[in-house]
């Protein structure tokens, strides 16, 4: 049974962006509906909250309408906060891949991008590592020149995405760096703290490269501990000239928690202007249940979020990940996108040993909704 939703406010779009921000600072679940960028939506754009959350939500609401000064900046400061897009780099093609195809997102979110690079450490790594530098007794020195070398490539990088901003006409999209001296799962954790991305765009390599620096281990580890969405780009899946997401897969399991994770992203591709298809994979007989579950996600999807272009199927298979991949294949998706579950088949997918083949076997773009229930 999928939550209540009310709506809240009706407001310019404007007012409508502050008062979410306002919402989501205060740990509000909520989200807009009947937007119009171009030119003012007839009605107001609709703040939508779930109905458990109204008599908290009303107190901010309250807050909101006489909010002025300091209040009104935190709310605009969180705004901004929420077009971010944290990408991880560690020099490789298919890195850098991912942080071209960020800048195409950022390009259409107006999205600021933030580049981090975890180097490595030598007063940290194996005596294995050291061997090559024996004859080198200043280990200080090592890690300034491993420092400058990374500064250095960040810097370039973030030129040449600047540079491809200026040309794609793009000026308000700023490109930032920043370098953290360890491992890479505990830094990308600690620059969404400070960051506060709205998403982490990633690049996944192949499981033929293992190691520090194999961000196959570094993007499961995320799934599993970031709360923030993660779109891991393919190796093979060219960021400069890929399309932009215009047909986009929900894999759904009919859990709960997928209602939060079908908002977040029908928040998402709303800007992109894309169809949203919402499959269950199916592996059993039970038809007729699915098809009740599913008419509730569309029933939610077309009412409640008032989204047109959407479609609902099941789709029968006796192996979910083969049958996704036809699917994406035959229809021509954009981009894959799912929720990690617990206690469900979907944890099989996110086993270590199966995260790894479903992330580099999938040739588009994976998108990652983390449920921590």
């Amino acid at each position: 049974m999928s939550e209540k939703i009310i709506t809240l406010a009706t407001l310019t779009y404007m007012r409508a962006q502050l008062l979410t921000a306002m919402l989501e600072r205060n740990g509000i679940d909520c989200f807009m509906t009947n937007i119009n960028r171009i030119k003012e939506a007839p009605g107001g754009v609709k703040v939508k909250i779930q109905e458990k959350d109204a008599a908290k939500a009303m107190r901010v609401f309250e807050d909101f309408k006489s909010a002025y000064g300091e209040q009104k900046q935190e709310a605009v400061d969180h705004l901004r906060s929420i077009r971010r897009i944290l990408v991880p780099v560690d020099f490789t093609s298919h890195s850098e891949n991912a942080a071209f195809y960020a800048l195409q997102l950022a390009a259409v979110l107006k999205a600021e991008i933030r580049l981090l690079n975890a180097y490595l450490d030598p007063m940290g790594t194996p005596q294995s590592y050291l061997e090559s530098y024996t004859y080198q007794l200043n280990l200080d020195k090592i890690i300034q020149e491993i420092e400058q070398e990374t500064e250095q490539s960040l810097e370039t990088i973030a030129k040449r995405l600047r540079e491809k901003a200026q040309q794609m006409g793009q000026r308000e999209v700023t490109v930032s760096w920043e370098m953290y001296k360890g491992s890479a799962a505990n830094a990308i954790m600690n620059e969404c703290i400070e960051f506060k991305p709205g998403i982490i765009v990633m690049g996944t390599r192949g499981s033929e490269l293992e190691g520090l620096r194999s961000f196959g281990s570094v993007t499961a580890q995320l799934i599993k501990r970031s709360r923030i969405p993660i779109l891991a780009i393919p190796q093979d899946y060219d960021g400069q000239t890929a399309n932009l997401p215009k047909r986009v897969l929900y894999a759904t399991n009919f859990d709960q928690t997928d209602y939060v994770s079908l908002r977040r992203l029908v928040s998402f591709i709303k800007p992109f202007k894309a169809r949203l298809l919402c499959v269950h994979a199916a592996v059993d007989d039970s038809e007729e249940v699915d098809e009740m579950r599913l008419r509730k996600i569309r029933h939610y999807l077309s009412e409640t979020l008032e989204n047109e272009d959407i479609e609902c199927g099941l789709l029968k298979t006796v192996d979910v990940q083969q049958g996704l991949e036809d699917f994406i294949r035959e229809r021509k998706i954009d981009v894959l996108a799912l929720t990690t579950h617990k206690r469900n088949f979907f944890e099989r997918i996110f086993m270590p040993s199966i995260t790894k083949k479903f992330l580099f076997q999938t040739d588009i773009p994976l998108l990652v909704f983390q449920s921590h229930s």
